[in-house]
């Protein structure tokens, strides 16, 4: 698989980047703005990232003239050869991805319709792209996950216990599964971001989250409280083993998931930690984006009769301004349904 190189919107040509400023203009109280300017932060840095690849292979082959027209850079011919250098090895989700991105680009600076031909492309190849891997072999029942979390969490007790302090990240990775096998809302990258008094609260009752729509990558607010259940082993987390694990660092940002250093977790450890710990206990690697895969899963297996409260733990839904409320009354319905189908699984 070729590596490619990416050209950052300072990198390109004046007219591309006039173009997608003003595509970008929030809007103000006499205009609508431009029209990318509701767009959510995952499709603007999809659009940024499959445009300016496009751009970098561009100058790195046919040469990019500065004075040409974004209109002039995309022709069906030169997609196809760009398409014939970065399709092999990479998934087919990927590739159409790269594709989308680049026809929102189009859509979004070039009106009304941008280049009508790239979008339905771009659609198509989403539409008929399927997953480089099965995902039933990545998947666990949510209770089997849960089960792992609080083994990890035992083990990591008992090693503290005896002095041995690589117990503590062995309970910081146990609270972690357990945590968003119970709250599976969470993408990797809202997890990594979890700061204590920013995004992570403790309340009266326990412990909740709160994401703001810029933060997520819908665009939709996350808002939710975990289970009393583990309202224990965060407070062991927070009071027994974080202060471990941060005795290196002077300073404390408050990240929730913290490395032996004091340092936040980054996303690619949080992901090793979680798919080594599945493997040691359920012999296959599981990874965190799959649990939602889990979630939804479990949910039409044990409670078929709710099974459209997926939409909402999952962080699907779009919120409109007007439907906030009513919408957030359907996540914590939601979210209490799947307690007690996690509750039912784990007392049988």
């Amino acid at each position: 698989m070729n590596k490619f190189k990416r050209l950052h919107v300072p990198e390109w040509p004046q007219s591309d980047r006039e173009l997608w400023a003003t595509a970008r203009k929030a809007a103000g109280p006499f205009d609508n703005g431009g029209r990318a300017a509701a767009w959510s932060n995952a499709t603007i840095r999809s659009v940024e990232c499959g445009y300016g690849t496009y751009l970098a292979w561009l100058t790195s082959t046919l040469g990019l003239q500065a004075d040409a027209t974004p209109l002039d850079r995309v022709t069906e011919d030169r997609l196809r050869q760009f398409l014939d250098a970065y399709a092999p090895g990479r998934a087919p989700l990927t590739v159409a991805g790269m594709v989308r991105g680049i026809a929102y680009f189009y859509r979004a600076t070039i009106p009304p319709a941008g280049q009508p031909w790239l979008t339905k492309l771009a659609h198509r190849m989403t539409n008929s792209a399927s997953p480089s891997r099965p995902k039933l072999p990545r998947m666990a029942s949510l209770s089997e996950l849960i089960e792992v979390g609080y083994r990890l969490m035992g083990t990591g007790r008992e090693k503290l216990a005896l002095g041995n302090i690589s117990g503590a990240p062995e309970y910081r990775d146990g609270l972690m599964i357990a945590a968003l096998a119970a709250r599976p809302a969470l993408r990797r990258r809202n997890l990594c971001d979890l700061r204590i008094g920013h995004s992570f609260h403790q309340t009266e009752i326990g412990f909740c989250v709160k994401l703001s729509g810029k933060d997520t990558k819908k665009g939709v607010r996350i808002e939710f409280q975990y289970p009393s259940w583990l309202n224990e082993a965060f407070d062991i987390y927070l009071r027994e083993v974080r202060p471990v694990l941060h005795r290196r660092q002077a300073n404390d940002a408050g990240w929730l998931w913290i490395g032996r250093r004091g340092n936040r977790l980054p996303a690619d450890n949080i992901t090793t930690n979680f798919t080594n710990a599945t493997e040691r206990y359920l012999g296959r690697s599981i990874s965190p984006h799959p649990v939602r895969d889990c979630a939804a899963t479990d949910i039409a297996l044990h409670d078929p009769l709710h099974v459209g409260i997926t939409k909402d733990i999952l962080g699907h839904k779009t919120l409109a301004s007007s439907q906030e409320h009513y919408n957030q009354a359907n996540n914590v319905n939601a979210l209490s349904k799947l307690s007690a189908v996690l509750t039912a699984i784990i007392e049988r």
